[in-house]
This record gives structure tokens, C-alpha cells and sequence, in this order.
């Protein structure tokens, strides 16, 4: 049993009960808190794994554990009713012979899709009523929780030093543009051309950014920004990996790989069904770090940039 809290105040007291009155409204509205969610007959446990799966192309037992923040029993349970009613296969993973991924089965993506129309109808419903303005400020309000709920949920320690993981704010872009330059130069040799180009790819993000559908996440250690990774929408269902980046004395922090996975993550529950990326083949480093996650070079063009002979690489991922 969990120790009982402290006495925390008046103040703090009243947030706690607004936030959970909050989330008792919404959930009832959305109409999770039934039994059966959406006219189902699956609980909110079961429809939240088998969305994750509708996210993903296949995904293994650890991986949903950790997405979605389950108890590996439960999730095993959930599985075997899901095997058994003939929604998902298993065969054992190419990469790790220990491992099992799974997968969707026709009949699966069917329910999958049912449950998540019958979802979007609720929403529409809630939203029918309400003036487009009021839509907007109810999404720019959203969009202000996700914000700051997530702003340093990837935190972690790592050999005694605190680095965190947190979307942009003003004044972030010349900070990329800025260390960008700078490392490049000093590991590279390039030109004010990549300047240039970081310059240009920033100021388009924050000129078309859509919340909804794109991120940049900032990596900061010891109060210095040390990585950054933008993920923009290129079409309905692609999205683009830009400007990846990890300072060298930073690159064995797990800083890129944390930063990936949450990009990643993100373009599922967004709905994109393909991740590209364009690199130079200068980025050995990165390499092991892409293919991982899933990315594969697609092409290569070798060409003249930044004042160096370099050869181009095309990624992409299903997701």
C-alpha cells in the first residue's frame, strides 16, 4: 500500500482535484469509462494495445510494455485473448530469436478500425455543437497540456548527469542554427552553405508548424543544448526526420536513440504510415543508431555541398 501524502496545502490540494475533475469529464465524454469502450465489447486496456498495434507494422510483448506503460502479465493476457479470438499471429522476431512480434490479422485491422471510426464519431459529436472559434481554442488549449505534461517526461539520469528532452520554445531555432554551424565546421570542415540550409529548414518549420502533426525536440545537458531533432509532415501520411543532431561530447548519453524512439512514437499515434530522412554518409556514427530504430538506405547520390565531395543517403521506414 502506498504511503499516504504529506499535507500539501490548500493551494496545491484545489489543482490536484481540478485536474482529476478534468480527466474524469473528458473521459466520460470520450466515453472510455464504460465497461466496454465505444460500443466495443473490449475494455480500455484492450482497444489502447490493440491500437498500438493498428500503429504499427509488427511490434513485440517488451516494446508494447514499455509504450504504453503496462504490466508485462497484463499485456500477456490481452495478447492470448486477442490470439485466441484470431486478431493477431506471432512468429518469432529475425533480429532476436527470444523475441516474438506480432501482428495484425485481417480480422484485427478490421476490428481495429471499427472501434477507432466509432472513437472519431464520439469526437465528432462533442465537437458539432461547438463554433469553430471555440474548436480552435479548445485545440490550441490541448496543445498547450501536451506541451507542458511532456516537456521533460524523457528525462533521465545517465552517469550522475541530468540531460532532458523537451519541445521548442522561442528562441530555440538560432540556437539549432548556431550549434549547427559550429559543430559541422569544427568536425567537418563545411561551409556557411550548411549554415545556410539549417537556416532555411528552421525558419519553414516555425513558419508552417502544425502541432497537431509535427515536433522538434531539444536534448539539454548540464544546461547546454546538445541535440535536436525535427519531424515535419511532407504529405497526408509521410512524414520527414530533420536536422538530427548530437554534439560529440555528448553521443554516449543515449541522447539520439531517446530522441529517435520519441519521434518515432510520435509520427505513429500521428497516423503517418512512412518516415523518410536524408543524411550524409559522414554520419558513421549514427548509422547503427537509424537501422535500429527501423530506418533503411533506400538510395545514394554521391555530389559537391558545403564546399566537400560527400555522398547523399535517402532513409525510409514503414511505420
Amino acid at each position: 500500500m502506498a504511503n499516504p501524502l504529506p499535507d500539501l496545502g490548500p493551494e496545491i490540494e484545489q489543482r490536484i482535484e481540478r485536474v482529476r475533475s478534468f480527466n474524469r469529464m473528458y473521459m466520460h465524454r470520450i466515453g472510455v469509462l464504460a465497461e466496454k469502450i465505444f460500443g466495443s465489447s473490449y475494455s480500455l486496456a484492450e482497444v489502447r494495445v490493440l491500437n498500438e498495434l493498428s500503429f504499427r507494422k509488427s511490434v513485440t510483448a517488451s516494446i508494447l510494455c514499455r509504450e504504453l506503460r503496462m504490466d508485462g502479465g497484463y499485456i500477456s493476457r490481452i495478447l492470448q485473448g486477442f490470439e485466441r479470438e484470431g486478431l493477431i499471429t506471432k512468429e518469432r522476431s529475425k533480429r532476436d530469436g527470444r523475441q516474438r512480434t506480432i501482428h495484425l490479422t485481417r480480422k484485427g485491422r478490421s476490428v481495429g478500425d471499427s472501434i477507432l471510426a466509432e472513437a472519431k464519431r464520439k469526437v465528432l459529436d462533442m465537437l458539432a455543437p461547438v463554433s469553430p472559434q471555440d474548436q480552435q481554442r479548445l485545440i490550441d488549449a490541448m496543445n498547450t497540456i501536451d506541451e507542458i505534461i511532456n516537456a521533460n517526461i524523457n528525462a533521465a539520469v545517465l552517469e550522475g548527469d541530468k540531460w532532458t528532452l523537451r519541445p521548442h520554445r522561442p528562441g530555440d531555432m538560432g540556437l539549432i542554427i548556431h550549434t549547427h554551424a559550429i559543430q559541422f565546421a569544427e568536425d567537418y570542415g563545411w561551409n556557411e552553405e550548411f549554415e545556410a540550409l539549417v537556416a532555411e529548414k528552421t525558419a519553414e518549420f516555425i513558419r508552417n508548424f502544425n502541432p497537431a502533426r509535427e515536433r522538434c525536440w531539444l536534448a539539454e545537458h548540464n544546461g547546454k543544448m546538445v541535440g535536436s531533432l525535427c519531424l515535419v509532415h511532407v504529405k497526408e501520411d509521410v512524414a520527414e526526420l530533420r536536422l538530427p543532431f548530437v554534439t560529440s561530447e555528448a553521443r554516449n548519453l543515449g541522447i539520439g536513440k531517446s530522441m529517435l524512439a520519441e519521434a518515432v512514437r510520435f509520427a505513429r499515434h500521428a497516423g503517418y504510415k512512412k518516415l523518410t530522412m536524408w543524411t550524409e554518409s559522414i554520419h558513421d556514427h549514427a548509422r547503427d543508431l537509424f537501422e535500429d530504430e527501423g530506418l533503411r538506405i533506400m538510395r545514394e547520390i554521391n555530389h559537391h555541398r558545403f564546399g566537400k565531395d560527400l555522398t547523399g543517403q535517402h532513409w525510409e521506414m514503414d511505420l
